[in-house]
């Protein structure tokens, strides 16, 4: 038997395989079942029958509904199944769910007319939920914490597309567990149904973000002269106005591919002459790097106190020893 005879006969089985299991999709009694079935699936790169046990899932829970739509989007973004992703985008914005269409995701879909159609409703979506939505914040406290002990604080900015759990997996280390109160701040400028960004000078962002700073600080024994600002990505933008602006009481910045935002001489003297730091980690491939470096020596001239790490073969993104550079310019700063 040749390869190709081979072949066909293992792709005829596997398709008797998939048929016989969607036979039986009326035995799962809960859509978390399902979604387990889709999950195994993807593992296997059987995309095409992962969405086949979505699509099967929606129908029978309808309570489900909004996850699994997201879900077939993703999938359908995978495959390349361009006309289901406008399909179920159609369906999705029918019933008012938000996608953020302006992600890269859709970069193929730009000069697509029903896309476009698309786009605008999504959009509308988006504003009425911007409007609704509001700052959130998350503290975790230290190991063995007293409310008789002044503890360091940190706030930590998301970069764009991000929320506070996916920045709580990235900013922990052996100091910030046992040695800071952290503060984990999440936009509310939604830019996918889970993810957010920034705007710079947003009246609503900065009078909130000035609410959750006072509610900290008069809730927590933190140590008034410790207070240290860390950020990723556009959260840098936003961290290194306020801090420069002197927005809110800050003692330090330690940030990781920062979006550098336009900040005076005037504000940089201050900045200095207040004996704040800078600490930036970034990588040599990042697109933002001369502005990093840039804002860096400034500071230098004037004689400031500053750090910048440039980590060689990455962008913009985390270099794999990162909470042991981020404890290394904690340490700095407290010095």
């Amino acid at each position: 038997m040749n390869m190709n005879s081979k072949l066909i006969i293992t792709s005829f089985l596997l398709c008797v395989l998939n048929i016989a299991a969607f036979g039986q999709l009326d035995k799962f009694t809960s859509y978390e079942e399902l979604d387990l079935l889709s999950k195994k699936y993807v593992q296997t790169n059987n995309l095409d029958s992962a969405i086949l046990v979505i699509e099967y899932a929606r129908s029978k829970f309808p309570e489900y509904d909004k996850v699994a739509t997201y879900l077939l989007e993703s999938l359908f973004l995978s495959t390349k199944q361009d006309s289901s992703v406008l399909k179920n985008l159609d369906y999705g914005l029918k019933k008012r769910y938000f996608f953020g269409l302006e992600r890269y995701d859709y970069k193929d879909f730009i000069n697509n007319p029903e896309f476009i159609r698309l786009a605008r409703i999504d959009w509308q979506i988006e504003d009425s939920l911007n409007k609704l939505s509001h700052m959130k914040y998350e503290v975790v406290l230290p190991t063995n914490y007293s409310v008789n002990k002044k503890y360091p604080l940190l706030f930590v900015f998301h970069g764009n597309s991000r929320n506070i759990q996916k920045e709580k997996g990235i900013w922990t280390s052996n100091m910030t567990k046992d040695k800071f109160i952290v503060v984990f701040v999440q936009s509310y400028i939604y830019l996918t149904p889970h993810d957010y960004r920034w705007e710079d000078n947003d009246e609503k962002t900065n009078k909130e973000f000035k609410e959750i700073y006072d509610q900290i600080i008069n809730k927590y024994p933190v140590a008034k002269n410790k207070v240290i600002f860390s950020a990723m990505s556009a959260g840098g933008s936003i961290a290194i106005a306020y801090a420069f602006n002197q927005f809110v009481p800050v003692n330090g910045l330690v940030l990781n591919c920062p979006v550098v935002p336009d900040v005076s001489d005037n504000l940089i003297k201050k900045f200095v002459d207040g004996n704040k730091k800078i600490g930036i980690i970034t990588g040599e491939n990042d697109s933002e790097l001369n502005s990093q470096k840039g804002l860096i020596n400034k500071v230098d001239k004037i004689g400031g106190n500053n750090r910048i790490t440039i980590n060689t073969g990455f962008g913009h993104e985390y270099a794999n020893d990162f909470s042991t550079l981020l404890d290394k310019y904690l340490i700095w700063i407290l010095e």
